[in-house]
């Protein structure tokens, strides 16, 4: 039997229905639907980081060394007398006589005579006499002339000469061929030439 239009104009509707139904129904089994609500977005959070210092920093500089301490230098003649205790910040020569104690920052070179004890830097024995204790914070040097009567106490020492009384030395004590000490020795190391004397204990650090 014929169909009418209208009955075929149904049937085509009937069919597009049944077709976008369809195609709903796939897209919304795949996931292709319109989410209902949107998700809110969620606001970026940035750390701050501490800014690193570019600045220039200014190292310490090391102090310049200082110069060494030129000193003038007081003569004692070989005339002259001096009874009394001496204080010097300067270097010594006494070709004189001292009866007292000599006190002295510098050097001091004895070719005359002192009797007392004697402090100063360093200290040269050329010839004469010295009777009494001597502490010297560097080195002491008796030459062959001279002839020391006391305690003696320094950083080196060398003797070529007789010296009676104890000698205590951080650093060496160099003993040479003329010399002849009378007392104890405490050194850090001791060297002696062949024909030089020791009356006394030897006491060597390690």
């Amino acid at each position: 039997m014929p169909v009418d239009m209208c009955e075929r104009k149904e049937i085509q509707a009937m069919a597009r229905r049944e077709d976008n139904n369809f195609k709903k129904a796939v897209n919304e089994l795949l996931g292709y639907g319109e989410k209902e609500t949107a998700e809110e977005e969620k606001p970026v959070s940035y750390e701050e980081k501490p800014q690193e210092d570019f600045s220039v920093k200014e190292t310490p500089q090391e102090a310049p060394a200082e110069p060494p301490v030129k000193r003038e230098e007081a003569v004692i003649p070989s005339d002259m007398v001096i009874t009394g205790n001496v204080v010097t910040g300067s270097n010594m020569k006494i070709m004189g006589s001292i009866v007292g104690d000599v006190e002295c920052e510098g050097s001091v070179c004895l070719l005359g005579s002192i009797q007392g004890n004697v402090s100063a830097g360093n200290l040269t024995l050329q010839r004469g006499n010295l009777t009494g204790d001597v502490t010297v914070r560097e080195n002491v040097v008796i030459e062959q002339e001279a002839v020391l009567k006391g305690n003696l106490s320094a950083q080196n020492v060398r003797s070529n000469a007789k010296s009676e009384g104890e000698i205590q030395a951080a650093g060496m004590v160099d003993l040479q061929a003329k010399a002849f000490v009378e007392g104890d020795i405490t050194a850090g190391t001791l060297s002696v030439t062949a024909g030089a004397k020791i009356k006394g204990m030897v006491n060597v650090s390690e």
